[in-house]
């Protein structure tokens, strides 16, 4: 039995009495054990384990909450996808110190491969509706003994006046539930509810710094770009990067998502051309991605 292993069945069954216990779920069980209050068993996991063999095991074990959940509205980011991101910073910051938001931030995906692969100093700030996985968040990143402001807020509203280097989001599928709060937007539906897309794509060129960039994991449908998006992108920021994901990570076509590059409108970080591209599926495939993509930033 590998150590990741190890800790995950650890915690596990940790939980599992726990929820049993307390009549509580999965999740929230989760949170709880992890917060490790006992210095014994906090500096047992840290000096047993890796911070790569702690996070692992974290990742397996909320994919297990998100299943117990079996709710459609919550639903993880595929690793492989924050990695990409994570790819794409290091291309376009070099390793230079940021600060970095992330609007909906989950479990903390983001982020967590974020701190393992950029090289620079980062100032973070996670911002997460629910509170349990807000927890877990703290969890983590006192186990992985990195500093990150964490905001229990819905990110749709004013969550802070600060602006940011980065703005990073996958925004939630289906409709945003506040209707009154939806009406502050310029993308409102003028028909019925709004979608979270859209809100998402406003609110990320809010927190950005003049020369700031939003990173949007968003569905493909959001291409088919209606009047309203279309106004909105030429008066209020500028479009610099669709990046397709691989189909094969989607269970149907309808699923599948893009990575989405935008700045505000006197940005001059990202090239004025448009990169349309995709990622396939294979490690030289990416490697050929990020090869273009660094060309792509070197036509500024």
């Amino acid at each position: 039995m590998t150590n990741v292993e190890k800790l995950f069945y650890k915690f596990d069954e940790l939980t599992e009495n726990y929820a049993k216990e307390k009549n509580i779920s999965y999740l929230q069980a989760l949170a709880k054990i992890l917060e490790l209050k006992n210095d014994k068993d906090y500096f047992f996991v840290l000096d047993n384990f890796s911070k790569e063999e702690i996070k692992k095991a974290y990742l397996f074990l909320t994919l297990k909450a998100y299943k117990k959940l079996d709710n459609t509205n919550y639903a993880p980011t595929p690793q492989i996808i924050s990695i990409y991101i994570s790819a794409i910073i290091k291309a376009i910051y070099k390793n230079k110190k940021i600060s970095a938001i992330d609007l909906a931030s989950g479990r903390g995906t983001f982020f967590l491969d974020l701190i393992e692969n950029y090289e620079g100093q980062t100032d973070l700030t996670s911002v997460e509706i629910d509170s349990d996985f807000l927890k877990l968040q703290a969890d983590i990143f006192n186990l992985l003994e990195k500093e990150i402001s964490l905001i229990n807020t819905d990110a749709l509203k004013n969550t802070t006046q600060e602006k940011y280097d980065l703005v990073i989001t996958e925004s939630p599928s289906g409709y945003y539930t506040d209707e009154e709060n939806s009406l502050n937007f310029k993308l409102c539906s003028n028909e019925n509810k709004t979608l979270n897309a859209p809100l998402f794509l406003e609110q990320t060129t809010k927190y950005l710094k003049k020369q700031g960039v939003g990173i949007l994991v968003l569905p493909k449908e959001i291409l088919n770009f209606n009047k309203q998006i279309k106004n909105y992108i030429e008066n209020f920021m500028k479009l610099n990067a669709v990046i397709m994901l691989p189909k094969k990570m989607f269970k149907c076509e309808k699923d599948q998502k893009i990575i989405m590059l935008v700045t505000k409108k006197e940005s001059k970080t990202l090239p004025e051309n448009i990169l349309l591209t995709e990622i396939k599926e294979g490690r030289e495939a990416f490697l050929g991605f990020i090869r273009n993509f660094k060309k792509w930033l070197e036509e500024k």
